[in-house]
């Protein structure tokens, strides 16, 4: 079995754009969570409560911009350009920067780690092969170049974005109620160290 850090040596020549693709995937995962923010300051407006602070800084700059009045039908219009925004515009975007260098990445990591595992072989003097069986060599050093392959998809692609959207759901309960976040964090490390 693999150790992390087996892993991490096994994406070195990729850090940089590793970086960018898990960056960019956790930032998406975040903005899915103005959604149902935008979908509850929706409710506000049409149950004629007020809109959060927050909401009233992004309206009244885009009211003052388009020389419209700040009313119901403004609100609601930004709202649902807001979640239009964050839904339509960003499933072009996504599958690009997670999906699709979530999978390059590891794919380019284990074409070189086979060009080098390759070399490798074919340097070993022929004493080896007698002693050693060429099938069960090649079938460990496939299995090996298999199991990196798929952790990475795995780890970058589904488990530090949805971490990453933990957090933020963790952030915006914290500042609505701190001790129902406090909950929600004992909670989840217990759930984590079962």
């Amino acid at each position: 079995m693999a150790t992390f850090r087996d892993i991490l040596t096994y994406y070195r020549p990729y850090w940089g754009i590793s970086i960018f693709s898990i960056t960019a995937a956790s930032l998406l995962e975040i903005i899915d969570l103005v959604v149902p923010y935008a979908i509850g300051q929706i409710l506000n407006v049409l149950s004629d409560q007020p809109l959060d602070r927050l909401m009233q800084t992004v309206i009244t700059p885009v009211a003052t911009l388009t020389q419209n009045p700040v009313n119901q039908s403004f609100s609601l219009t930004v709202l649902v350009g807001i979640i239009f925004i964050v839904t339509v515009v960003r499933a072009l975007i996504q599958p690009w920067l997670g999906s699709w260098f979530h999978w390059a990445i590891p794919l380019r990591a284990r074409r070189d780690q086979s060009e080098n595992a390759i070399r490798k072989i074919l340097t070993l003097p022929l004493e080896f092969y007698d002693e050693n069986n060429p099938g069960r060599i090649a079938g460990r050093l496939a299995k090996g170049l298999a199991n990196h392959t798929w952790t990475y998809p795995e780890i970058a692609g589904q488990l530090i974005p949805k971490l990453a959207r933990v957090c933020g759901i963790f952030v915006v309960i914290w500042f609505i109620e701190w001790r129902i976040a406090l909950l929600f964090l004992i909670s989840f490390v217990f759930i984590l160290g079962l």
